[in-house]
């Protein structure tokens, strides 16, 4: 997972092209900087407004964003559905909740929920701009002040008890899950892995068979429980 660090001078890595954003939220002040922050750097593009996080996904069936930024006020924080439901948008877009306290609770549903990052308002505009860029690289983002959260979901032993699980699958298999938990699309698993589009959509099938997983939410879950899922974001070494 992404994590920039409180010290953090940027990422070491920039996306190539425009990437293109959803915001959703209540607080219109608040997303107007967002959208300023974002846009200013050249790299994204906003292309859809919400006025509340539950009415997130018809904007994104719509305009097919890359990323969605939910901002989850104190009475927002039952955003599970919403993330389940935008995943289940085709193409899904990576989805960042931007909080207004640190809640590792709220950071725990996030993630198990299928989404790939949280950030607080009370960050910095370079913080914000680093954490939308971990995600568009395909990265998760989560900050330090939860990385207890992720060891606790992970276990003592990093396996969380999935390990019997992991030996259903092929060694090409489970290359391709900690890609397929990270949100990558079956495109951009082809160009890392020299696979065919077609040929990563029938690992992607094989895996969810293999270990009785349905959603990208629940792929997450069990890559973050199963240790395949590493801090820096990569799978593990």
């Amino acid at each position: 997972m992404g994590n920039a660090g409180p010290d953090c001078k940027g990422v070491p890595f920039r996306v190539t092209g425009m990437t293109t954003v959803v915001l959703a939220g209540r607080q219109t002040l608040l997303l107007a900087g967002v959208k300023r922050i974002l846009e200013e750097t050249g790299r994204f593009r906003v292309r859809g407004r919400a006025p509340a996080c539950d009415k997130a996904p018809p904007v994104a069936r719509r305009v097919q964003p890359d990323i969605v930024v939910l901002e989850v006020g104190s009475a927002d924080e039952a955003v599970s559905p919403v993330i389940r439901t935008l995943n289940c948008v085709s193409p899904s877009p990576r989805i960042l909740v931007l909080a207004t306290e640190e809640k590792p609770a709220l950071l725990d549903q996030v993630l198990h929920a299928g989404g790939m990052g949280c950030i607080t308002t009370a960050r910095s505009a370079e913080r914000l701009v680093a954490a939308v860029d971990f995600l568009a690289a395909g990265r998760m983002y989560v900050p330090r002040w939860g990385t207890h959260t992720v060891r606790k979901r992970l276990g003592d032993d990093g396996s969380g008890g999935r390990g019997d699980r992991l030996d259903r699958l092929s060694a090409s298999e489970r290359k391709i899950l900690p890609l397929v938990a990270r949100g990558l699309t079956s495109r951009e698993i082809g160009a890392r892995v020299f696979l065919a589009p077609k040929t990563v959509e029938n690992y992607r099938a094989s895996i969810r068979r293999k270990l009785g997983l349905r959603t990208r939410a629940e792929l997450v879950d069990f890559a973050l429980e199963a240790g395949l899922l590493t801090q820096d974001g990569e799978g593990p070494r």
